[in-house]
């Protein structure tokens, strides 16, 4: 690693300046204070002076965004009547790698300014500022250290501000309560125009009328309550307040902590065009540095999820074992990595439980011992001997209340992983719930996919066996009804999935065109072409992605040599082109071979690609395509060429379709 420091003397003076005036009381001497980008295209300016504390983020010159600081601990905002004590400033610029992602290694490249400032008024008398910019956005997190006199603390709100320049395009995810799933659908609306008095969740997508783009969320979520933010209107003009979620029957109270307590980042990804913000590793590099040792056991891949499909295992325990047997032989015939085991006909999970059902276990489940006659050891033992890992659902509630007894279980069983489903809260309680879900299964060699969860803030980088989440309405939706529409997908892939991994029952082989579509619970039908559900394994990042439709939907279709082929884990991402809600064009690298995925929602295009972006030399390139102008979106055509680098490709995509693209060089295969 390579840790630089670097003296900016104006910097320096413009600090003495402003910790002198905050001292004497007079805000009128108060100069701005500014961190830039290591590119210089990216400027964060800081105003402080005894009454407020605010800032400004430009963007090769344009103002962006423009904030005010707040935090009230006891009541008490402690940034009001702060002085400048002491400020440093430096530059870092280290390299890491992770077991998945989308690039790989990563750079996290930065600078930062530090305010130690002081407030005698206040319960807690000491504290920090930080802030930093990286060449792909800025950010800024609270840092109260130990100090005298004080054990803990309760943060009783955090009311900062910030509003967009001028007037850009938003896509809101709007929630009436704290409680739930983070899963609803975006809509579109001037900044002018948001709903005031909502939640709104992050990450909050803004476009500006020359492309630029900014997206709002938070980073290294721990101890702390999660963000959403609220519309307010004041003074003619909108701004989004911070709302943190309250702790449970204490809504005057969102945390409650013992120092030191560092609040999570709050940040603003931004970039020349929707795209560069999909290629970001903003919110892994603010996070803390890999904190389990060897990742050598973690193996992320593909994994079954019959609960999808409708059709689950029969209750009869030699009939059900016979059944995940069945389907432990398709995964090991088709490259798929894991088989899940969830549960049996009529919602009953595969722990023992006697009441209750998925959504609402009853007092006596136990996810330590499986259901009666049901020989979970027996079947990771069959499963091992055909490559195949054993994954498990299990509700949250009954995990939490045995959580080291029955992770310690699944380690002696030898499963591979864990989905945890139904946490419908962030709160700091089920944040630290989360948190400790996934430092336990790192002791004991497990992966861990969130359901029923906030989207991700780059815990991954320092537990990397947390490997996806959901935070998503994604397609187990069109089970009961039809709102996950193409539409609603390629949005997605520059709201929700900017934040990280996005886990979204992937693989459904029964396309429909928006007139053939209905709803139903078993084998259900998915929106769109063939081709739209591969380009989701390209487009979306996610080392666990499902196969979640039945196996005689696969044996002898085409497309699913797609499917079995497409890595889950990338070098190198690149959005060649898109527009939030209308198309996307992503291509990924594994290696030396790029794989491209590319989605439309209901407008058929045509679109064209460059393939500047490969190395010189000849290309074996394979594509799986809408068949243009069939009635049967489940069609494609598949064709293979030979391109050099810098060739154009032509895409044609029908309604609701996609393309997928698989690029080898000719050097490699000889």
């Amino acid at each position: 690693m390579i840790r630089k420091t670097i003296c900016f003397m104006t910097a320096l003076v413009l600090l003495l300046n402003v910790r002198s005036s905050l001292a004497a009381g007079s805000s009128s001497q108060a100069l701005p204070l500014s961190v830039t980008s290591p590119d210089g295209r990216i400027e964060l300016r800081i105003l402080a002076s005894p009454a407020k504390s605010s800032f400004e983020v430009r963007f090769n010159q344009q103002e962006l965004v423009g904030g005010q600081l707040a935090l009230c601990v006891n009541g008490t905002n402690l940034l009001e009547n702060a002085a400048v004590k002491a400020s440093s400033l430096h530059e870092s610029d280290s390299t890491y790698s992770m077991p998945f992602g989308k690039n790989n290694p990563i750079r996290d490249h930065y600078r930062e300014l530090t305010l130690d400032l002081e407030n005698p008024a206040a319960p807690l008398k000491a504290f920090q500022v930080q802030f930093r910019a990286y060449n792909d956005g800025v950010a800024y997190r609270y840092v109260l250290p130990k100090q005298p006199g004080v054990k803990s603390i309760e943060i009783t709100d955090e009311p900062g501000k910030f509003q967009f320049a001028g007037d850009p395009q938003v896509w809101p995810l709007y929630f009436d309560s704290y409680v739930n799933s983070h899963e609803a659908i975006h809509t579109r609306s001037a900044f002018s125009a948001l709903a005031s008095n909502r939640l709104i969740d992050v990450p909050l997508f803004a476009e500006f009328t020359n492309d630029v783009c900014v997206a709002f969320t938070e980073a290294n979520l721990k101890n702390y309550a999660g963000l959403y933010v609220r519309a307010e209107d004041a003074n003619g003009q909108k701004c989004l307040r911070y709302d943190l979620s309250p702790l449970p029957g204490k809504p005057a109270v969102k945390v409650r902590a013992q120092l030191p307590l560092p609040s999570p980042w709050r940040a603003f990804l931004i970039g020349s065009e929707p795209g560069r913000l999909v290629e970001s590793d903003l919110l892994l590099n603010l996070n803390d540095p890999c904190a389990i040792g060897s990742t050598s056991w973690l193996q992320p891949g593909k994994t079954s999820f019959y609960w999808w499909n409708g059709i689950q295992e029969p209750q009869d325990p030699q009939q059900a074992f016979e059944w995940e047997k069945n389907y432990i032989d398709f995964c090991a015939s088709n490259h798929i990595a894991f088989h899940a085991v969830i549960g049996t006909e009529g919602d009953h999970p595969w722990y023992y439980q006697t009441t209750g059902h998925y959504s609402s276990p009853g007092p006596d489940a136990d996810v330590t011992r499986p259901r009666p006659g049901f020989e979970m050891a027996q079947l990771v033992h069959y499963a091992r001997s055909k490559g195949v890992g054993i994954r498990v659902w299990v509700h949250w509630k009954p995990l939490s209340d045995h959580l080291e007894g029955a992770l310690a279980q699944y380690q002696k069983w030898g499963l591979t992983g864990v989905m945890i489903d139904f946490l419908d809260h962030n709160n700091q309680d089920m944040v630290n719930f989360a948190n400790r879900v996934v430092a336990s299964a790192a002791r004991h060699h497990l992966d861990v996919n969130f359901h029923g969860i906030w989207p991700p803030t780059g815990l991954e980088r320092t537990y990397p066996n947390l490997f996806n989440h959901e935070g998503a309405l994604n397609e187990e939706y069109l089970k009961w009804t039809e709102r996950c529409t193409p539409g609603h997908d390629v949005t997605m892939a520059f709201t929700r999935m900017l934040a990280g991994p996005m886990d979204y029952h992937l693989g459904g082989f029964r396309g429909a065109y928006r007139d053939q579509f209905q709803h139903r619970v078993v084998k259900p039908v998915v929106y769109g072409t063939r081709c739209f559900q591969l380009a989701m394994y390209v487009v979306y990042e996610n080392p666990l992605p499902m196969v979640c439709d039945t196996p005689d939907s696969y044996r002898d279709q085409p497309g699913f040599d797609f499917i079995q082929r497409v890595p889950t884990t990338w070098d190198e991402t690149r959005v060649l082109s898109g527009q939030v809600g209308e198309d996307i064009v992503v291509a990924r690298r594994k290696g030396p071979d790029w794989y491209i995925g590319a989605m439309t929602d209901w407008t058929p295009r045509s679109l064209q690609i460059s393939l500047s972006f490969l190395p010189p030399g000849e290309y074996q390139v394979e594509t799986w395509a809408d068949a243009k102008g069939d009635p049967n979106p489940d069609h494609l055509v598949i064709q293979k060429q030979h391109l050099q680098a810098g060739a154009l490709l032509n895409l044609e995509l029908n309604s609701g379709g996609g393309e997928v693209i698989c690029i080898e060089p000719e050097s490699n295969r000889n």
